[in-house]
């Protein structure tokens, strides 16, 4: 729940770019709410606000359309191998924000950071199952016993930079309760549609339209 501050107004600065008939036409969105994000790092804190902001700058396997529906998002396509093996294709030619490359590294060392002891989100991580590399753009998951809603556990999972998060001494997530203060509390590395420029907790967090253009997604599924 959103734990509102009288005497803070956190504002939230974003660019949207709006892509018609190849015509680019940029404004400014300016968002403003009593409370504030708790934290960029998107495997520690569990809250609405700033599991919505945080999805601004990451992406997840499988993501929700304009009417909530599942679709594609970093996994192009999936197929059940059996009662508890879930295959995903990752999707070719997306990287970070910092420019690495994204590969089926980064999906197995998400995961395996998202079932930390300091994530709130080690729940849903745990439930998808144990993550195996296949190679670069495959990944398989092995759940412990069927699970019909796999893959909306794995709409909820943010996917990190492996590179980035070894370089930055960020493995396990940020420890909340803890108050524990890392580069991931107020630094974020993402592939999202949008990087973060800064961060000033209980005051502004501002991010731009992110250069590495991982967009737009195509649907393909297999059954």
């Amino acid at each position: 729940m959103m734990r509102p501050k009288s005497s803070i107004l956190a504002a939230l600065v974003l660019t949207l770019v709006a892509f018609t008939s190849g015509v680019v036409d940029a404004k400014t969105l300016r968002w403003a709410g009593r409370g504030d994000m708790n934290t960029t790092d998107p495997h520690s804190f569990n809250e609405n606000l700033t599991n919505n902001i945080n999805s601004l700058v990451y992406d997840t396997l499988i993501q929700r359309d304009k009417g909530l529906k599942l679709e594609p998002g970093l996994a192009v396509s999936w197929q059940q191998v059996n009662p508890t093996t879930w295959r995903f294709k990752l999707r070719p030619g997306v990287t970070f924000h910092d420019g690495t490359p994204f590969t089926a590294d980064d999906v197995v060392f998400s995961y395996e950071r998202a079932r930390s002891d300091t994530s709130q989100l080690r729940v849903y991580a745990t439930a998808a199952g144990v993550p195996k590399k296949i190679d670069d753009l495959t990944v398989e998951f092995t759940t412990a016993g069927p699970n019909p809603i796999e893959l909306e556990h794995l709409a909820t999972i943010y996917i990190m930079s492996k590179v980035w998060c070894e370089k930055n001494r960020a493995t396990k997530p940020q420890n909340f309760a803890q108050k524990e203060d890392m580069i991931t509390a107020h630094q974020a590395n993402g592939t999202g549609a949008y990087a973060l420029k800064s961060r000033e907790p209980d005051s502004a967090t501002a991010g731009r339209p992110s250069r590495v253009l991982n967009q737009p997604r195509v649907t393909l599924l297999e059954p």
